[in-house]
């Protein structure tokens, strides 16, 4: 019996969280480019709740493609 090593490491983790967190960001601020200089509906253009919910939208496109290439990939 031989010991395998394992199939996540710590770095690998690390790695992938970074990555979440750096795609989320810069999705964020391309829902905020279009929506804030096309689409603004009563909402100016340094609003606060504004970069919120477009923060938050980026982070729902990527949670979105992280799991469905998991999906895709492993199941």
């Amino acid at each position: 019996m031989s010991a395998q090593p394992l199939e996540l490491s710590g770095f690998m983790i690390f790695f992938l969280i970074m990555a979440f967190i750096t795609i989320s960001y810069f999705m964020g601020v391309l829902v905020h480019s279009s929506f804030m200089y096309e689409d603004k509906n009563n909402i100016s253009k340094d609003s606060r709740n504004g970069w919120v919910l477009c923060m938050i939208a980026g982070t729902g496109i990527t949670g979105w493609m992280f799991y469905y290439g998991y999906y895709a990939n492993f199941l």
